[in-house]
C-alpha cells in the first residue's frame, strides 16, 4: 500500500478527480430542482464539502483508520499533524477525506427544496464526526496498522464504498426525507405524484458525466497503489456505468412511456455504486450485469418510493442505497472468490455480504432517524410554507434574482387592484421577457376591463351588483333607467331597498312588477354568482319585458283561433270543458266515433270516445278523464280500438293534454288520436318483407336462422336441419339470363313444398341455395326423405323457350336436438361442410353429418388453416429454410441448396406438410410462391453483395403458380432484376405440374434460362411418369421421388424404377437427385446406380438460411 512515489502520485490524483465527483453532485443537484432554490443547493455541496473536511481532519479520520479497540474504533490520529516522512498518510487522508465528503453530500440532493441550512449543516456533522468514521472502521479498519475492523476480520469486502460511502449517505437520506417530509405539491390525494420542473437539465447531465469522470479515481484510486489492478477497475466502472444507463432508460421508458432523463441519469450513478463494491473481483460480463441490474433496481425503488408518498428530490435513496446493497450482495454471488481472498465460500461470503449491509442499515439508519427527531424538536429541520413557496435562495440566503423582482412586482399589481402600473423589463434577459410579456399582458387586460366598463354604461338592460351580506356595490345606467333611481343614492345601501321582493335562486328568472308615472312596467331578473370576496358576488341582470308581456296576452287570445283549425286537421281532435263534457269535434273525430257535433255537444266524453283493450276486449280508461285527474299529458304506448256509435272498431293511436287558462289553471282537455288502419296494413305487408324472399314467396334467410336458433337452443327433441344447393343451376343462368334462374327457383320451391309436412320450414337462403328444418324428425327418416326430394329434382326437367333442362340437388343434413350440443354457428358451418361433402363425393347425393367424419374433418381442418395462412402472410410470419443436396461423386459439381418455407407462429415452427394442402386446395399457393421468391431473390442478392454467394439455390414453383400469366410474368422480371450469375438460381417444378402445363412450363423454361436460370423436375416418378414428356421439357435435372429411394436396398422394385428413371435421365443429359436419403446403404446403392446427387436427413436436416456457416448474413429476410 502506497508503497513507491508512483503509488503516492496515482492515490493523490484518484483523490483529485473524486473531488471532481463534489462538484458533479452540485451540477446534478442544482440541475434537477426548481431554479428558486439552486443557490441553496449549490451552497450546502460547497458548506458540506467544508464541514466534512473539517470535521474528518479533527476527528472522523481517527475514529476510522486509527489503531482501534476490538475492531469497534479508532483511538488515534485526532487532529492530525503530519511530519515530512509521513507522505503515505497524507496522501490516504487526503484520499479519505473526499469520501466522507461524497458520504455526506449524498444527502443534500435528496432532502433538497425543503430542509433548512443550519439543519443540512448539522446532517453533515453526524455522518462525518459518527455514522460514517465508525462503520468506515468495521470494514476498513486496520489499514495503518493494528487490529482490523470486526468486519472485515469477518471477511466483509467493500472495495470502493458501495456499502460504507453509498449505502451510508443513502440510509441516512432516507432518514431525513422521512423526517422532513415531501415537498410541497409533490403528492396530492387522488392524483398521480406529481413532477415538480428541473431547473437546468443540461446541467444536471454535465453533473452526472462529472461523477462519471470522478469514479475513475474513487474505484481506481482504491487499489492504494499504481498496479496492474487499475485497468481491469477501471474497465469495470465503464462497462457497469453505461450498462445502468441502458437498462434504467429502457425500464424508464416501458414504465413511463418515454425516455425518462432521471432514470438514464441515476441509471449511470447506480451502475456505477453497484459495481464499487466489488470492481476489483468481477469480469467484465458480470461489471455489465451487476451495472444493468443496478439500473433496473433503481427504476423499480423509484417507483416504489413514489407510490407509498415518499419524496426523493434527486433519486439519492434508489441510486446510491438500493444500488449499493446490491453491488454488495453482487459480490458473494458473482465476485472470483481467488482475488476476494478472505479465506469463505461463496455462501460464507454472500452470508456476510448481507451481514454488512444489515449492520450498515441499522447502524446508519437508526442513528439518523434518533438524532434528526431530536435536532428537529429543538430546531425543525424544515423550512416554513412562506420560505418553501418563495424558495430557499432568497430565505435561507437573500439571494434576490429577476425573477423574484418580477414576482414581487405582480404581487404588488394583485395587492392594488391597479393595472396601470408597469414592471420594468430587460429586454436582454429570459425574465425580461417575461416582463415584456406581463406588461403586454396587462395592457390587454386594462384595454378589455375599459371596454367591458363602456359596455356595462351603453346596455339597456340593467346590471346590478351586491356583496354576500346584501349590500349594493353598482348599478349600470341601464339598471338606473329601469328602476327610476340614481345610483350615488343607492350605493352601501341595503338591496332590499332597490328591489323589494325576494330575489330568485342563483341562475333563476324572476318577474317583477314596478308601478310607476307611466303605468306598470314589468322588469326580469337573473341572479349570478361573481367572485368571492370582491365587490360583486352576486350580480343581476335586469331587462324590461313588458312589451312581451303584452305579447302574451295577444298569444291567449289568439289561441282560441286555434279551435277553428283543429276542424280541418286530419286527425281526430275531441275538446272538452273542466267537468269532462264534449264542447267540440272535429270532422275526423265524427267520422270515427259517428257522433256529430251537435249530437255529442255537453255529453260526457267518456259517452263518446269509448276505447277498448286490443287483447283481451276490455275497457280502457277514458284519456281525457285522466288528463282532467291528474292535470298532465297523457299519451298512449300502444294502439287501442275506438268503439263508434254503430258498433263499429277502428285502431287508433291518442294522446290527450289539458287546456289551461292564463292563470295556469286547467279549464278542460283535448284528446288527439288518428286511424292508424293503414299504417297496420303496411306494417303487416313490411313484416312479411322482411322474414319472407321476395322471389319464392318462402321463408328467408333471417326467418330461417332465428327458428334454427330456437330450435339449437331446445333440450330433450330431435329435429334436422337441411342444406340444399342446385346443382347445374348456372348452366341455366348462363344459358337462358337470370329471367329463367328466377322462374326455375320458383318451380323447385313449388316442387319442395309438396314433400314437406305442413311444420317443417323451407327457406331460400340465397342463390341456388335452400334450408329446411325437419321437426320432431329422426335421422333416417330425414335421410328418406332427403332422398325422395333429391330423386324428385332429379327427374325434373325444365323447360324454357324449347330448351329442355335437368339439375340436381347436393343436400348437406344435420342432427340437432339429443346428444347434438350445437350452437347457431356450428350447426349452419357443419350443414356447409356436409353439402359441401355431397358434392366433392359426385354432387346430386345426400350426406348426413357426423361429429367424427373424417371426410367433413379433413376439410374443417383445411378451412380452419385458410385465415391462419393469409394472416400469416399479411404479418409475414413465412420463414425461408434451406436442405443440402450433395454429390454422390464429389467431381460431380458444387454445392446446391434446396430452398424450403416454414410457418412461424407464437415462436413455433410449423412444418409445410400441415399448411400446403390447405393453401394448394384454397388458391393460396400463388401467394406462397411470390413471398419465398422474393425473399429467396432478396438474401441472395445481399449474399451475392457481400461476396458470400456460393453453388446453387433451387427454388420450388407450385403447378397453381404455373398457371398464372401474371406469376410467370413476375417471376421473370425478378430474376432479371436480381442480376444474380449463371447457375445460381434453379426451379423446381413437379412432374404432374409441368404435364398439365406443358406448352406454358416449355416458355417459361426457355425465357428464364436464358437468364442463367436451371430447372429441376421434381417428384419424378410419382405422377405420370411419362418418359415421352422428358423430351419436351428442356430441364436439367430429375429428382427421384423419395418413396422409391427411401427402401431401395430393401425392395428391388424400387431399385428397378430408380434404375430405370436414373437411365433415361442420363440418355437425355440430364442429371439426377435421388431424395430421402437417410442411412448409408441407401447412399451406397446410389452410388453403384450411378446417381449424381442425394438429398435428405443423412447430409443435413433443413435449417434457417440465416443459420448457415458459409454467410454472414445473418439477418432472416422478410
Amino acid at each position: 500500500m502506497l508503497e513507491s512515489e508512483l503509488d503516492l502520485l496515482w492515490v493523490l490524483w484518484a483523490a483529485g478527480l473524486v473531488f471532481v465527483m463534489q462538484a458533479g453532485f452540485l451540477c446534478l443537484e442544482a440541475g434537477v430542482t426548481r431554479t428558486k432554490n439552486a443557490i441553496n443547493v449549490a451552497m450546502k455541496n460547497l458548506a458540506d464539502f467544508a464541514m466534512a473536511l473539517l470535521v474528518f481532519w479533527a476527528l472522523g479520520f481517527g475514529l476510522m483508520f486509527g489503531r482501534g479497540l476490538s475492531g469497534w474504533w479508532g483511538g488515534e490520529h485526532f487532529l492530525l499533524e503530519l511530519e515530512a516522512g509521513d507522505a503515505a498518510l497524507a496522501t490516504l487522508f487526503l484520499f479519505q477525506a473526499m469520501f466522507c465528503a461524497t458520504a455526506a453530500t449524498i444527502v443534500s440532493g435528496a432532502v433538497a427544496e425543503r430542509m433548512s441550512f443550519l439543519g443540512y449543516l448539522a446532517v453533515t456533522v453526524i455522518v462525518s464526526l459518527l455514522i460514517y468514521p465508525l462503520f468506515g472502521h468495521w470494514a476498513w479498519g486496520g489499514l495503518l496498522g493494528g487490529a482490523p475492523g470486526w468486519l472485515a476480520d469477518l471477511g466483509f469486502v467493500d472495495f470502493a464504498g458501495a456499502t460504507v460511502v453509498h449505502s451510508v449517505g443513502g440510509w441516512v437520506a432516507l432518514a431525513a426525507i422521512l423526517q422532513i417530509g415531501p415537498r410541497r405539491g409533490r403528492f396530492v390525494a387522488g392524483e398521480a405524484p406529481r413532477t415538480l420542473p428541473a431547473g437546468n437539465l443540461p446541467m444536471a447531465m454535465l453533473g452526472v458525466l462529472l461523477l462519471f469522470l470522478g469514479w475513475f479515481g474513487f474505484n481506481g484510486g482504491s487499489t492504494l497503489a499504481f498496479d496492474g489492478r487499475v485497468p481491469g477497475v477501471l474497465v469495470n466502472t465503464v462497462l457497469a456505468a453505461v450498462a445502468g444507463v441502458l437498462s434504467g432508460m429502457l425500464i424508464g421508458w416501458r414504465v413511463r412511456r418515454y425516455a425518462d432523463v432521471m432514470y438514464a441519469m441515476n441509471g449511470a450513478i447506480a451502475g456505477l455504486v453497484a459495481v464499487t463494491a466489488g470492481a476489483h473481483a468481477l469480469s467484465m460480463a458480470q461489471a455489465l450485469a451487476v451495472g444493468a441490474i443496478g439500473g433496473v433496481l433503481m427504476v423499480l425503488a423509484s417507483e416504489w418510493l413514489l407510490r407509498r408518498g415518499v419524496d426523493d428530490a434527486v433519486g439519492a435513496v434508489p441510486a446510491h442505497l438500493v444500488a449499493g446493497i446490491w453491488g454488495t450482495l453482487a459480490v458473494g454471488l458473482l465476485g472470483d472468490m481467488s482475488l476476494l481472498d478472505t479465506g469463505l465460500g461463496r455462501v460464507e461470503q454472500l452470508l456476510i455480504q448481507a451481514l454488512g449491509v444489515v449492520v450498515c442499515g441499522i447502524w446508519s439508519f437508526g442513528l439518523a432517524w434518533l438524532l434528526l427527531r431530536g435536532i428537529d424538536r429543538l430546531r425543525p429541520l424544515r423550512v416554513s410554507d412562506e420560505a418553501e413557496r418563495l424558495g430557499l435562495n432568497m430565505a435561507e440566503h437573500g439571494a434576490r434574482t429577476e425573477l423574484n423582482e418580477l414576482l414581487e412586482c405582480m404581487r404588488e399589481h394583485e395587492r392594488r387592484g391597479d393595472l396601470q402600473g408597469r414592471v420594468e423589463a430587460d429586454p436582454f434577459t429570459e425574465v425580461g421577457e417575461i416582463a415584456a410579456g406581463y406588461n403586454r399582458v396587462a395592457g390587454a387586460l386594462e384595454r378589455a376591463v375599459a371596454n367591458t366598463q363602456v359596455m356595462l354604461r351603453n346596455l339597456r338592460d340593467g346590471v346590478v351588483t351586491w356583496r354576500a351580506d346584501g349590500t349594493l356595490t353598482g348599478l349600470n345606467p341601464g339598471a338606473e333607467q329601469l328602476f327610476g333611481v340614481e345610483a350615488k343614492t343607492l350605493i352601501g345601501a341595503p338591496i332590499s331597498q332597490l328591489i323589494a321582493d325576494e330575489l330568485p335562486a342563483l341562475g333563476e328568472r324572476r318577474e317583477l312588477r314596478l308601478r310607476g308615472a307611466d303605468g306598470i312596467r314589468y322588469l326580469e331578473i337573473q341572479v349570478s354568482e361573481g367572485a368571492a370576496g370582491s365587490h360583486a358576488e352576486f350580480a343581476g341582470m335586469v331587462r324590461d319585458i313588458t312589451e312581451r308581456k303584452r305579447l302574451e296576452e295577444q298569444l291567449y287570445r289568439e289561441r282560441d283561433l286555434a279551435q277553428v283549425t283543429l276542424a280541418s286537421i286530419g286527425d281526430g281532435v275531441i275538446t272538452t270543458d273542466a267537468s269532462g263534457c264534449v264542447t267540440f269535434l272535429n270532422a275526423e273525430a265524427s267520422r270515427l266515433t259517428g257522433w256529430s257535433l251537435e249530437a255529442a255537444y255537453g255529453q260526457p266524453i267518456a259517452h263518446i270516445y269509448q276505447l277498448l283493450d286490443e287483447t283481451h276486449g276490455g275497457r280502457v280508461d277514458n284519456p281525457a278523464r285522466r288528463v282532467l285527474a291528474s292535470g298532465r299529458v297523457v299519451a298512449a304506448d300502444a294502439a287501442h280500438l275506438l268503439l263508434g256509435a254503430a258498433g263499429e272498431r277502428w285502431p287508433v293511436h291518442h294522446s290527450a293534454a289539458p287546456i289551461r287558462s292564463r292563470q295556469g289553471l286547467a279549464v278542460g282537455a283535448v284528446v288527439v288520436f288518428q286511424d292508424v288502419t293503414v299504417n297496420r296494413s303496411l306494417a303487416r305487408k313490411l313484416s312479411h318483407q322482411a322474414s319472407h324472399d321476395a322471389l319464392t314467396g318462402l321463408a328467408n334467410r333471417r326467418s330461417f336462422e332465428a327458428q334454427l336458433q330456437r330450435l339449437v337452443a331446445a333440450v330433450g327433441e330431435q329435429h334436422m336441419l337441411c342444406y340444399l344447393d342446385l346443382d347445374q343451376f348456372k348452366v341455366v343462368n348462363d344459358t337462358c339470363g337470370h329471367m329463367a334462374g328466377d322462374e326455375l327457383l320458383r318451380q323447385v320451391s313449388r316442387l319442395l313444398r309438396q314433400h314437406l309436412r305442413g311444420t317443417d320450414l323451407l327457406a331460400r337462403l340465397g342463390g341456388d341455395e335452400f334450408g329446411i328444418l325437419l321437426f320432431d324428425c329422426p335421422a333416417a327418416k330425414a335421410v328418406e326423405l332427403g332422398e325422395e326430394l333429391r330423386c324428385s329434382i332429379e327427374a325434373f326437367r325444365f323447360g324454357w323457350e324449347g330448351h329442355s333442362f335437368a339439375i340436381g340437388v347436393s343436400i348437406g343434413m344435420v342432427p340437432l336436438g339429443e346428444g347434438h350440443a350445437l350452437t347457431l354457428r356450428d350447426a349452419l358451418s357443419a350443414a356447409d361442410a356436409a353439402c359441401y361433402a355431397a358434392k366433392e363425393g359426385g354432387r346430386n347425393r345426400v350426406h348426413l353429418y357426423q361429429p367424427d367424419d373424417s371426410q367433413l374433418l379433413e376439410r374443417h381442418g383445411e378451412l380452419q388453416w385458410v385465415p391462419r395462412l393469409q394472416a400469416a402472410l399479411d404479418a409475414d410470419a413465412l420463414r425461408l429454410y434451406a436442405q443440402p443436396i450433395v454429390a454422390i461423386d464429389k467431381a460431380s459439381g458444387g454445392a446446391i441448396h434446396e430452398v424450403l418455407v416454414r410457418l412461424e407462429e407464437s415462436g413455433k415452427i410449423i412444418n409445410p406438410g400441415a399448411f400446403l394442402p390447405a393453401a394448394e386446395r384454397y388458391n393460396l399457393m400463388p401467394r406462397i410462391d411470390r413471398w419465398v421468391v422474393r425473399n429467396t431473390l432478396a438474401w441472395l442478392g445481399d449474399t451475392y453483395r457481400c461476396g458470400e454467394l456460393e453453388g446453387m439455390w433451387s427454388i420450388n414453383l407450385s403447378g397453381a403458380s404455373l398457371s398464372d400469366p401474371q406469376f410467370c410474368r413476375e417471376l421473370e422480371e425478378q430474376v432479371a432484376a436480381a442480376a444474380l450469375p449463371a447457375g445460381t438460381l434453379c426451379f423446381e417444378i413437379t412432374e404432374s405440374a409441368a404435364i398439365a402445363q406443358l406448352s406454358t412450363v416449355s416458355e417459361l423454361i426457355v425465357t428464364l434460362k436464358a437468364l442463367g436460370c436451371r430447372f429441376a423436375l421434381d417428384d419424378f416418378g410419382a405422377g405420370l411418369s411419362s418418359f415421352g414428356y422428358l423430351k419436351q421439357l428442356p430441364v436439367d435435372f430429375l429428382k427421384i421421388d423419395g418413396h422409391f429411394v427411401r427402401d431401395l436396398h430393401r425392395d428391388s422394385i424400387d431399385r428397378a424404377m430408380v434404375e430405370a428413371i436414373n437411365t433415361v435421365g442420363h440418355t437425355l443429359g440430364l442429371l439426377t437427385i435421388a431424395e430421402f436419403v437417410e442411412d448409408e446403404d441407401v447412399l451406397q446403392r446410389l452410388r453403384e446406380l450411378g446417381v449424381d446427387y442425394a438429398q435428405g436427413y443423412l447430409f443435413g436436416k433443413p435449417q434457417p438460411v440465416t443459420a448457415l456457416a458459409h454467410t454472414s448474413i445473418k439477418v432472416m429476410p422478410r
